[in-house]
């Protein structure tokens, strides 16, 4: 996202009469501050008053102090917009004893643009859009197109000018799927114009998600579905698809609210989230398998179904490709108890956890035992990686091999999860020749072989 920087007034709850100006500073990974030229609270704001015998006395606890530098919810106004700011705590604050103007820097951890909530009101929504990067990479509906026509030589007679490059965008449809819920999912396609119109004038296009839920759901669960399919194109493109937007919508929240047929006015929501990149990410050249391979919105929505059965354990899968820093045992770690969790969903039995592994190799298919060649013994260098590792047993063990199983571990529950969607055919031919799997391939049925 662009950062932002806006200047206005801020106040807390039911203090609306302490208004106090300041900027709310956001960077290009969601983070945000409010830096405040005065202060949200009074000094005595943050003790516990007291009644007796018609004198009021203002005490101070441990806990009231720690609770003076927490703000559930802040509501500001830059310019003509609402911002509610929530889960937002105090980082730094200078308070002249002596006089002077206080200063506050609050770290705020979600931003909602265009809305006002309420004390103890639930962050509901009806429905959440978002654009996952690379995603407009991984459908590939076209909707661009050029044409550079070659010069005409010189004319006597003066005629019309004819465009020398012409670039033309083209509204593509939306693909919609109904879901078991009764929800809509819909792919869409933004055309813009950019340029000064000087030196460069260039037509962008981008694809997003709609999702409109049959009733009011909490944000969070909206963030879920979300979620889900970040995974799918993160998954499908080799590439962390960071959120570049997202925006809830609300029935009472209209651009026109005494029309009730009027559309929906977005409610921007800006966080830092965990699925992030600091450098820029090359673009797709290549895919893992595309969206027509993967059956369209029938095929998201096959994913769906078996991403929210196994949601905790996708997200923990997921986690260790988003975090960059992540120890190498960290990554086995969490990718094994993922595919032991998936197998334990799936077949609800009691084994022992190399026959777990050995159980999903085989439910995977030949794309994965081309990768281990002999699955018994794969689950068994495993199995005993992870148990080094957890019970910190000493075993020495090369770096390289802990790399080699720990990915191994990825793909294996990639492909459990799509066999579990139904993924098509073509899917699965696709990853088989996909360049970073194949490479794997070679070098963990050697790992495995040797052992």
């Amino acid at each position: 996202m662009e950062p932002f920087e806006g200047h206005g007034h801020w106040w807390l709850l039911g203090n609306e009469e302490n208004k106090v100006p300041g900027t709310l500073k956001i960077d290009s990974s969601g983070g945000a501050e409010l830096y405040l030229i005065g202060s949200l609270r009074s000094f005595e704001d943050f003790g516990e008053r007291t009644t007796a015998n018609g004198v009021t006395t203002t005490s101070f606890t441990q806990e009231s102090m720690e609770r003076s530098g927490t703000y559930p919810r802040i509501h500001g106004l830059i310019g003509t917009i609402a911002y509610t700011l929530e889960d937002c705590f105090q980082k730094r604050s200078a308070r002249n004893l002596m006089g002077g103007i206080p200063t506050e820097v609050v770290h705020v951890n979600q931003v909602f643009k265009n809305v006002y909530y309420e004390e103890d009101e639930e962050t509901v929504a009806s429905g959440i859009s978002f654009v996952p990067r690379h995603l407009s990479y991984w459908v590939r509906k076209g909707g661009l197109a050029y044409s550079i026509r070659a010069p005409h030589e010189r004319q006597e007679q003066e005629v019309e000018a004819e465009p020398h490059i012409s670039v033309h965008g083209y509204e593509v449809p939306s693909d919609d799927v109904t879901l078991t819920d009764g929800a809509e999912l819909h792919l869409r396609q933004r055309l813009t114009l950019s340029g000064d119109g000087i030196t460069s004038k260039e037509i962008k296009q981008l694809y997003y998600y709609r999702y409109d839920a049959p009733g009011l759901r909490h944000m969070n669960d909206l963030l879920e579905v979300a979620s889900d399919l970040q995974d799918l194109v993160s998954v499908a493109t080799n590439r962390t698809a960071q959120f570049d937007e997202v925006a809830f919508y609300h029935p009472d929240i209209k651009l026109i609210p005494e029309k009730d047929d009027s559309a929906l006015k977005p409610i921007e929501f800006i966080a830092r989230w965990n699925a992030a990149v600091n450098t820029p990410e090359k673009v797709p050249t290549s895919l893992v398998f595309g969206y027509e391979e993967f059956g369209g919105m029938n095929g998201v929505a096959s994913w769906l179904a078996v991403a929210a059965k196994h949601r905790i354990s996708l997200g923990r899968v997921m986690a260790t490709r988003y975090s960059k820093s992540m120890p190498v045992s960290d990554r086995l770690l969490n990718r094994a108890a993922s595919l032991e969790s998936f197998d334990r969903v799936r077949n609800g039995d009691s084994i022992d956890f190399g026959a777990r592994m050995a159980r999903c190799a085989n439910y995977a298919g030949g794309e994965f035992m081309e990768m281990v060649k002999n699955r018994r013994k794969w689950s068994k260098m495993v199995k005993e990686d992870r148990d080094d590792i957890a019970h910190n047993l000493g075993r020495s063990r090369e770096t390289a091999e802990q790399i080699f199983l720990a990915d191994s571990l990825y793909w294996l529950f990639i492909l459990c999860l799509l066999k579990e969607a139904k993924a098509p055919r073509e899917v699965f031919r696709s990853i088989k020749k996909y360049g970073e799997y194949s490479w794997l391939c070679t070098k963990v049925s050697t790992l495995v072989k040797a052992a």
